[in-house]
């Protein structure tokens, strides 16, 4: 819009995407290099993804405060060992802090942020020193590709007809409740949407993660330990899955 503020560089570039059959050609994939909170080095990448070739589809929940409270996103995991972290935020201009009262009050763009793991993840396990679970969900490879289809769909909706944030109705846990809707219909809204700090717990209630072990051993299990002074390596995927 004429007259307002630039976007925050974060949110500076917006992905797109185009379809060649099962092949998907990703714009503007994100992959910022993180000094610290403030200081990092921009970087973006085009890249083309074989739907067919998709296997995963992983869980991140990233607390910094109160354990209610969690950013969450999904990471997509292909057979060639690449992964797509897609993260559903707030699109800021320069200047704008994030605040949950704002969110009802349309202040706030909504994005969907495509990135290298090393970018969407690293930040917030190496730099802000949040505390991060990485989930792997139990879905099929099939339901992982539907899934990673109708995220796409998204993307290039919103880069057609923008929308605002809502704290409460337009966020990153009610989309993703979205979309999981849009391949198992019978999924209903929980106040632990409300509450994202729960959506692990949700998403272990639902089924959608390992049911093996009690939830409270999955959670334990599913924290990514990242020692001080790591360098955030070509590795970084794989190393945050070691012991997960």
């Amino acid at each position: 819009m004429n007259g307002e503020a630039p976007w925050i560089e974060e949110y500076g570039r917006t992905a797109s995407a185009a379809w060649c059959g099962d092949v998907v050609c990703i714009r503007n994939i994100r992959n910022f290099t993180y000094r610290t909170k403030s200081d990092f080095a921009p970087a973006y990448f085009d890249a083309n993804y074989d739907v067919s070739q998709l296997r995963t589809v992983d869980l991140v929940v990233s607390r910094w405060a109160h354990d209610a409270i969690a950013h969450v996103f999904v990471s997509f995991g292909f057979e060639d060992g690449r992964y797509l972290s897609i993260s559903i935020e707030t699109r800021r201009r320069q200047g704008q802090v994030y605040s949950t009262w704002r969110g009802f009050l349309r202040r706030y763009r909504l994005i969907y942020v495509l990135a290298d793991e090393r970018d969407l993840i690293g930040v917030r396990t190496d730099v802000r020193r949040e505390r991060v679970s990485l989930y792997r969900s139990s879905v099929s490879a099939e339901t992982a590709q539907g899934l990673f289809r109708d995220y796409i769909r998204r993307v290039n909706q919103l880069n057609e007809q923008p929308e605002f944030y809502h704290t409460l109705f337009n966020n990153c846990t009610t989309n993703i409740l979205s979309h999981a809707q849009s391949l198992a219909p019978g999924l209903r809204y929980s106040w632990k949407v409300l509450l994202s700090g729960h959506a692990d717990r949700y998403s272990y209630e639902l089924g959608l993660l390992d049911s093996s072990v009690p939830f409270d051993e999955l959670r334990r299990r599913s924290v990514v330990r990242r020692p001080d002074g790591m360098l955030i390596g070509p590795d970084f995927s794989a190393a945050i899955r070691r012991h997960v």
